[in-house]
């Protein structure tokens, strides 16, 4: 059962394919999967590897979110969504499709920070298609960091692929990830403060342009607010509320060596 669906999520246009049984799942902070499914007994993990260009477009980073996630979330989310209807339509089982990001369940608890309904990189992990690297991220032996992980919860038993052995990327790494983070997001523990992270890799995000509009209002005269929602400034931020997500910084994923021609090969 898990070859064929392997097979046909290889055959949709997953990279990378993995199976984990939820009684293996082990993610803290994140909810329950059942409050979403509550059939569940697995997760199909998928992988999906960003056009390699993606990664020598440095001078204008609104024009290689294409590249590098709007087109790859749009070929996921399709995949994923025709993986589940196969396992449904063969296996008599229920599936739900986990994004990779967005939307995420906002109340008073979590709104500050957002939890995803499934913790794509614990699964990841823990179902052997990466280890974790000093930089937090989920690391492939195929493509390092550089993937967007989706997920299938499902209604069928299936058995936990086994964890990675013998791949530790980051033991031999000469690339400080860490210290080179222009956030400087890293605590001395290994530990990312993310609120560091965002206001660099997000510059236009939710919370930016909750400053930005205060930012406004303190201004003394009309004219200087109205000069302001002139600006390119405002109109950055207007467009990432259009297209909701948007990396500015992707440093410690551009340059993790991990794998990182074999990346650009695969």
């Amino acid at each position: 059962m898990k070859e064929t669906i392997r097979k046909k999520a290889k055959e949709l246009g997953a990279d990378l394919v993995s199976f984990l049984n939820l009684r293996d799942y082990i993610s803290p902070r994140s909810p329950d999967p059942h409050r979403y499914l509550s059939s569940a007994r697995s997760i199909v993990v998928l992988a999906f590897k960003p056009l390699a260009g993606a990664y020598h477009y440095q001078e204008n980073t609104w024009s290689k979110m294409p590249s590098y996630l709007y087109g790859m979330e749009a070929a996921g989310n399709t995949a994923a969504y025709h993986l589940g209807r196969f396992i449904e339509r063969e296996f008599n089982a229920e599936s739900f499709l986990v994004q990779a990001h967005r939307p995420f369940e906002i109340d008073e608890e979590t709104f500050r920070s957002p939890i995803g309904s499934v913790s794509l990189r614990h699964a990841a992990v823990q179902s052997g298609l990466a280890v974790w690297g000093k930089n937090t991220l989920a690391l492939t032996p195929q493509f390092g960091p550089r993937v967007m992980y989706l997920g299938l919860l499902n209604s069928l038993d299936l058995e936990s692929d086994p964890p990675l052995k013998n791949y530790d990327p980051c033991a031999t790494c000469g690339y400080d990830c860490r210290a080179n983070c222009p956030g400087k997001a890293f605590t001395e523990d290994g530990r990312v403060l993310s609120h560091r992270c965002v206001r660099v890799s997000q510059p236009n995000d939710v919370g930016n342009f909750m400053r930005f509009l205060i930012e406004i209002a303190e201004k003394p005269t009309m004219e200087e607010r109205l000069e302001m929602m002139k600006s390119p400034r405002f109109f950055r931020h207007l467009q990432y509320l259009q297209f909701f997500i948007h990396y500015h910084c992707d440093q410690c994923t551009r340059h993790c060596p991990a794998d990182l021609e074999a990346s650009v090969e695969n």
